[in-house]
């Protein structure tokens, strides 16, 4: 697929998820406070949400973060597994109430609401140590005979997408299809945020990351457009974790820097 005809795809859908039938789902806080319930949309990206190799249990920030959100509404969690290329849409077609946190980007702001930022990241690439050491930045990655590996949909696809010209994009569906290329040898690099790398770069020590950032985004929770009430409520819970220091205590557990909190 090149990339005119993704982002045309890509707008597309967007468009078709924008003027799709809203009337049939109901508030979140309805549905919240009678089923007791709070439906979460998850898809990996380390070290916010994963699952554990041994046990096979999700875990990581946003788990942890919205465990504590559940308790607020007096409600459980039904974690459903989904992908990042659909986890707006099932947002708005009310599969679930949330999702874990993700990049706020234009896109995704056609069919979804944000709450307030939570993190703040930049994007970079992981590659095999030798051949990071020849090069500068990702400048250098991006020419002909290159592969970059992506999860399809995800914020990295996009600035990518805009950003590489030269090399070529391959796009995977979920993140450990694209360690799996990237430790094989089918591409050259990985794309993704600087915090999932250096999560990957814990468990492939033989990888290192790339100076640099190719793109920035700050990350929150995606929720039901036009839907105040379950928006107030959220970002209520957010405030409370910033002021706390909950939010930077959970990125220091997972491996990461606290300066990635937003402000």
């Amino acid at each position: 697929m090149n990339r005119r005809s993704f982002l045309a795809i890509s707008t597309g859908a967007a468009a078709a998820a924008v003027i799709g039938p809203r009337h049939a789902v109901a508030a979140a806080l309805d549905r919240i406070e009678k089923d007791r319930m709070l439906r979460v949309g998850w898809a990996v990206w380390h070290p916010y949400v994963f699952r554990d190799p041994k046990t096979n249990s999700v875990q990581g920030v946003s788990f942890d973060l919205l465990q504590d959100m559940a308790k607020t509404f007096n409600a459980k969690l039904e974690w459903v597994e989904d992908s990042w290329a659909t986890l707006p849409a099932g947002v708005q077609a009310g599969k679930f109430e949330i999702t874990n946190l993700m990049a706020i980007t234009p896109p995704r702001a056609q069919v979804v609401d944000f709450s307030e930022p939570v993190t703040k990241h930049g994007l970079s690439l992981i590659a095999p140590k030798d051949e990071v050491a020849k090069t500068k930045g990702w400048e250098d990655w991006d020419k002909p005979g290159m592969k970059i590996a992506v999860t399809l949909g995800a914020n990295s696809d996009m600035f990518v997408t805009e950003k590489f010209k030269k090399a070529e994009i391959v796009r995977l569906k979920s993140v450990p299809e694209n360690v799996l290329a990237l430790v094989s040898g089918r591409v050259n690099a990985h794309a993704s945020t600087i915090d999932a790398l250096k999560t990957i770069q814990k468990e492939q020590p033989q990888m290192a990351i790339v100076p640099g950032s190719f793109g920035y985004s700050e990350v929150a929770f995606a929720l039901p457009q036009k839907d105040a009430a379950f928006a107030g409520k959220v970002n209520e819970f957010v405030r409370q974790q910033k002021k706390s220091g909950r939010i930077k205590e959970l990125l220091v557990k997972y491996g990461l820097d606290a300066s990635f909190a937003a402000d």
